[in-house]
């Protein structure tokens, strides 16, 4: 797959094990089961990594102050 990166790292013996089994119950790779791991805690740790609301932040540039600051867009 082009544009994908390599991630090397050792486990314990009782994790790699654990780990196998998943990926066996769930009819997946090994490699599968990682990379699902490795996303769910990223999100889980950070939000959703591709949603484009936060490709937004930061973006707009608003005319005189903030939008925190402008009365008019309070109730």
């Amino acid at each position: 797959m082009k544009g994908m990166k390599v991630v090397r790292t050792e486990l314990d013996p009782v994790t790699y094990d654990r780990l196998r089994d998943l990926a066996d119950r769930r009819a997946l790779s090994l490699k599968a089961v990682v990379r699902e791991a490795v996303l769910s805690q990223l999100v889980a740790q950070g939000g959703p990594m591709d949603d484009p609301i936060f490709q937004m932040v930061g973006r707009l540039k608003l005319k005189g102050r903030n939008w925190s600051q402008r009365k008019d867009s309070r109730p």
